[in-house]
């Protein structure tokens, strides 16, 4: 997951933008290659188990340079790893990459074999569900090993000949990276619009090509995020503009296709470096509507789609602590808003007043119930609540008021029309609401309920299906004792028949950032764990939303240690009752969640056999006192501003790398991308280095970069399968399990 992997509670049309372009500071003075990269004066790392001893690991040089805020000095002798254009700092990573290779190397059958097992279980030739949208039902398919799907759609019905909107696959040819991040068909039909990023860096092309013939007929947009929106007539695009140097989407320009880009007209500009630019079409197709959106504040301004030269309109200016995501329907705005609910109330207003003096309640505020998103039909709403770490849906009858609860495949699990990719609702004259359903048991599965007769419609259910036998595995829900707070929520999925006396190895996962829930969803990689006796284990920490606002407000700014004393909570916790293992206990944890695990090492180094720290942000004084990086002046409401005496002193309590000390450290995967701009490769390449110098112990520290990925890894779908087993095999290794190529065990029973 991202450093800031931000999910929007809007309706599920809202497409979710990535990513940030890498930025190159001034290298230090150069010094020569040779000592940039030094052999330590320490015996050959301890092997793996069974493994050969390994060559010395690399050991990067220091080289002064300190840092000063607010009057205190910060040593910082690995800043030179900012510059990914200094030689010796690509000689470095690629150092670390062969090191973590030939530790790796032993592991080679048993890595193949979990990507094998891995890459069979995914549908050679998976389709999605279709859906309806402006006469035309539209899909998503991929051909037999394919890395990407051909966009299609089918007219009138779905017997129709399929018509190719988008063949990714052949547009992808030729590029290391090929993400294409949002695509939107013109109100005719006629052209689609989309938006690709190149280097994962969140910097996209945007392109124009006429569906009927597949020619592009504009590429000349560069440097945008992915939001974009037609016009009414389909004449005028409207897109986003990114600053080049940190990312941030701060402007919105219109665009006449056609036309010279260079007589495209800005329409907005945030000048307020905290806020980021969104941009959609209502449900409705009425109104353009874009955001100027915090951590803890939004304004959303409006056009006619029928008027794009129009003035702006806004629907409530913007206020500390105010947020609210909109969308339109029939003749009234719909509003998602935290005013007065601090766990979200859903309103309506009309199209002349649509400020707040004339909001009306739709769905009133329950207290730790959070409202994660919503849709509007014609004739009724629908909406995700998280309550105590699961998920629900609901419905309000716009004629009668009238609420329903959209019946539950299983009690714990995530239900939601806008975590799952074939759950789109774009059409709102139907009577249907379409929703996915995903538990640590239950493979993703698609639904309809229509909320005039109640009938439930299984549309899709996950390749998984075929492999997967639920009765095998337990699936439980206990909670870790807190001194100053509620227990913290733990969810576990382990098999019935390999649980063991004394505890079962076990890998614990959490995030907590951003309000963003550790979902108790299925997970099909990690199965392969499960399958040889690993108990996996979901940490609901503060930081996340699992219990309401509170719980995330309880895990950010100054009461961020919140986060890393829960999750060390839920690691007791599994050891006391007995589920884990005490010496085969591992954690995992990515971008955000890789902050968790660097704070989690300093804390109790004692509790993890292994680490699994993924694009970790771990220079968190550093990262929040540069405003040229990515996301360091959107974040300040999550982390803190480090120019204020007060929020650095929290900062600096719990900042990875600046709390790395001489002890010993448990077993390290450690990964990150060179072309990451969410969390630059430099933070944990300069976190290893670090603790390279100050581990006092023997345990292996594994550091690999992708030399060509950016924040989310390898682009297209089998990409990032060969990362995650290697990952597996190396946490296998250290428990003592021998991967066998034979596939796992509930396949041949």
């Amino acid at each position: 997951m991202a450093r800031f992997a931000w999910i929007l509670p809007v309706a599920a049309a809202a497409v979710a933008v990535g990513g940030y372009l890498f930025i190159r500071l001034q290298p230090e003075p150069a010094v020569p290659l040779e000592v940039a990269v030094q052999a330590p004066a320490v015996e050959p790392t301890t092997p793996l188990p069974g493994g050969p001893v390994l060559p010395a690991a690399p050991v990067a040089a220091q080289k002064p340079h300190t840092l000063t805020l607010n009057g205190i000095e910060r040593s910082d002798p690995y800043y030179w790893l900012k510059d990914k254009k200094n030689p010796e700092v690509i000689a470095y990573l690629e150092a670390e990459n062969g090191y973590a290779e030939a530790a790796l190397a032993p592991l080679k059958p048993q890595v193949d074999a979990l990507y094998a097992e891995m890459a069979d279980r995914i549908d050679d030739a998976e389709r999605s569900v279709p859906y309806r949208k402006g006469g035309y039902f539209y899909s998503e398919d991929f051909a037999e090993g394919a890395d990407y799907p051909v966009i299609s759609r089918r007219k009138g019905t779905l017997e129709a000949a399929p018509e190719i909107v988008l063949d990714e696959p052949l547009l992808a040819k030729g590029h290391e990276q090929f993400n294409l991040n949002n695509w939107i068909v013109s109100p005719d039909g006629s052209r689609v619009a989309y938006a690709v990023d190149f280097a994962g860096g969140r910097l996209h092309t945007i392109f124009v090509a006429e569906i009927a013939t597949g020619k592009i007929i504009e590429s000349t947009v560069k440097g945008a995020a992915s939001d974009l929106a037609w016009s009414a007539d389909g004449k005028t695009l409207f897109y986003v503009k990114a600053d080049p140097v940190t990312v941030r989407e701060y402007q919105v320009w219109r665009h006449v296709v056609g036309g010279d880009p260079a007589s495209d007209v800005l329409v907005f500009e945030e000048r307020d470096d905290i806020y980021s630019v969104g941009l959609r079409s209502s449900t409705s197709e009425k109104y353009i509507l874009i955001s100027s959106t915090h951590l803890q504040s939004t304004e959303v301004r409006f056009v006619p789609a029928d008027k794009p030269d129009s003035e702006l309109r806004i629907i409530a200016p913007r206020v500390g602590g105010l947020r609210y995501f909109v969308d339109h329907v029939g003749s009234s705005f719909y509003i998602l808003t935290n005013l007065n609910a601090p766990d979200y109330r859903i309103v309506k207003a009309g199209e002349d007043n649509p400020g707040p003096s004339q909001w009306s309640d739709v769905v009133p505020e329950a207290p730790g119930h959070y409202i994660g998103g919503f849709q509007v039909f014609d004739s009724f709403i629908a909406y995700d609540a998280e309550h105590d770490a699961n998920t629900y849906l609901h419905i309000v009858r716009l004629d009668t008021g009238a609420a329903v609860d959209v019946p539950r495949p299983a009690e714990i699990g995530v239900m939601s029309m806008g975590d799952f990719g074939d759950a789109v609702n774009v059409d709102p004259s139907l009577p249907t609401v379409r929703f996915g359903f995903s538990a640590p048991a239950s493979p993703p599965a698609i639904y309809d309920y229509n909320v005039m007769t109640g009938a439930l419609t299984l549309l899709k259910e996950d390749p998984a299906k075929r492999w997967f036998k639920p009765e095998l595995y337990a699936v439980e829900r206990i909670v870790a004792p807190l001194d100053n707070g509620d227990p913290v929520p733990v969810t576990l999925i382990y098999r019935k028949d390999m649980r063991v006396p004394g505890g079962n190895p076990a890998l614990l996962q959490g995030y907590g950032a951003y309000g963003i829930s550790n979902s108790p969803d299925f997970r099909a990689t990690w199965i392969s764990l499960a399958d040889r006796g690993f108990v996996l284990a979901y940490a609901h920490i503060r930081g996340g939303r699992e219990r309401g606002q509170g719980w995330y407000d309880d895990g950010r700014m100054a009461h961020k240690i919140n986060s890393f004393t829960d999750f060390i909570a839920a690691g007791e916790v599994l050891i006391a009752k007995g589920y884990a293992d005490p010496k085969r206990l591992f954690a995992r944890g990515g971008s955000a969640g890789g902050l968790l695990m660097g704070g989690v090492v300093n804390m109790r180094p004692d509790l993890f056999n292994g680490v699994i720290a993924e694009v970790p942000f771990v220079d968190v004084i550093t990262t929040m006192s540069d405003p040229t990086i990515p996301l360091t002046t959107f974040e300040y409401e999550e982390w803190g501003n480090p120019e204020i005496r007060e929020n650095y002193e929290w900062m600096i309590a719990y900042s990875p790398y600046d709390n790395v000390s001489a002890k010993a450290y448990p077993a390290l995967f450690v990964t990150a991308g060179l072309n990451d701009s969410q969390v630059g490769y430099f933070e944990p390449a300069k976190w290893v280095a670090r603790l390279r110098e100050r581990n006092t112990g023997k345990n292996p520290i594994l550091f690999m970069t992708e030399m060509d990925a950016g924040h989310g890894g390898d682009s297209g779908r089998l990409g990032f399968l060969q990362e995650r087993a290697k990952i597996m095999a190396w946490i296998a290794d250290r428990a003592g399990i021998k991967v066998e190529a034979a596939g796992p065990p509930s396949a041949s029973q």
